[in-house]
């Protein structure tokens, strides 16, 4: 009777244990300066981890006398055990959930951000994670500076023009951003849109940069015109591959100014990659199915216009082009450092242009109409 009231005991100090550690390591990191997250994540998995080299010492040793604080006897030391290896693997969870955040996502999250972020492994996936590894397999490899090009042996007459395309996205999202420290990456090609959808789900798409896994992946729309330089494949090849690599570049630039990623909103994202994409393009106005900006923050808001026959694209290209030629290719570079010296990007884009975001709602279908209104339909 006695070894069972220890061992209920052992159970119950071992319960309130883990939770209020839990709870108080949840509240310090959600406070700590990132940096600091990381380097006290490091000190106690160490910790953690000596505690169950003793704990295995101590069973070596079948120390029957066995007390440690509230904890006594085996049962408390087969207690302590357990609880040493779940602190080790919640210590692990936390210096990897701290270390994503330090390398990927920028140093000024909120503590709102943080619980999303460390709530995400507990999170139901909807979505099947993209083999990258499988599409790779069998394709030859093409390293043009910082980028791996996959393709098949009869993809090959397109590499030259692949280059050209990477070289004119990286001289256009040099002067809007100026120089960024450059990553590898994967392009991989995909056969046609209907290959690129079966193997990654994306609906009407012609390509796609995931920047978590560091690809960007094309459809390759009419390989014939492509090669001969002829509309409308050479075109939408050319723009898709300088949309997904401005997506690439300019993510690295918000990363560099210590920003996470999200905090720029999508519809800046999209606009910054379509306009690099339409670089020399001219549209005749046309109307168009808009939404308030302040709807397109997200990738679930931008998917539900998206799919619901608004013109987001056009939208939000209008809106950056609106932008660059009224206070110049600069301007981009300067809402992002503004963004990140306030860590908003209201305040931040209001500090740098000296209008708002609705007044730019505004603005910028006028100056679109006004812009197009006497000159040819869309010269490529």
């Amino acid at each position: 009777m006695k070894i069972f009231i220890i061992f209920i005991k052992n159970l119950i100090y071992s319960i309130i244990s883990f939770f209020v550690i839990f709870i108080s390591l949840i509240g310090l990191f959600l406070v700590m300066n990132i940096k600091i997250s990381l380097m006290f994540s490091i000190i106690l998995i160490l910790l953690s981890f000596t505690l169950f080299c003793y704990c295995l010492y101590a069973f070596i040793s079948l120390k029957k006398d066995f007390h440690f604080l509230s904890l006594k006897g085996i049962s408390g030391l087969l207690s302590l055990s357990c609880l040493s290896i779940v602190f080790t693997l919640m210590n692990v969870f936390f210096f990897s959930i701290n270390f994503m955040i330090s390398t990927e996502l920028g140093k000024n999250i909120t503590i709102e951000e943080k619980i999303g972020l460390y709530m995400l492994p507990f999170q139901e996936n909807k979505t099947q994670p993209i083999n990258y590894r499988a599409m790779k397999e069998n394709k030859l490899i093409k390293t043009y500076r910082n980028v791996n090009i996959y393709y098949q042996p009869q993809e090959q007459e397109l590499l030259p023009i692949i280059e050209g395309i990477l070289k004119k996205a990286d001289s256009i999202t040099t002067g809007l951003f100026g120089s960024i420290k450059d990553n590898k990456i994967d392009l991989i090609l995909h056969s046609s849109s209907e290959d690129l959808y079966e193997k990654t789900a994306l609906i009407e798409t012609m390509g796609y940069f995931d920047d978590p896994n560091d690809t960007v992946g094309v459809a390759i729309s009419d390989k014939e015109e492509i090669l001969a330089n002829r509309m409308p494949g050479s075109f939408y090849f050319q723009s898709t591959i300088m949309h997904e690599y401005t997506h690439y570049r300019l993510q690295a630039f918000i990363k560099e100014k210590g920003l996470f990623v999200n905090r720029i909103p999508l519809w800046f994202h999209e606009g910054v990659a379509e306009y690099v994409g339409m670089h020399d393009v001219t549209h005749r106005y046309y109307p168009f199915h808009e939404t308030s900006f302040t709807k397109l923050d997200t990738h679930d808001e931008w998917e539900k216009f998206r799919l619901d026959d608004y013109d987001v694209y056009l939208q939000s290209y209008y809106a950056i082009k609106y932008l660059v030629d009224t206070y110049g290719k600069t301007m981009i570079k300067k809402i992002i450092v503004e963004t990140a010296e306030v860590n908003d990007f209201n305040e931040g884009f209001t500090r740098a242009t000296g209008i708002t975001v609705n007044d730019l709602q505004t603005n910028y279908l006028e100056e679109a109409k006004k812009s197009t209104k006497d000159k040819k339909p869309a010269a490529y």
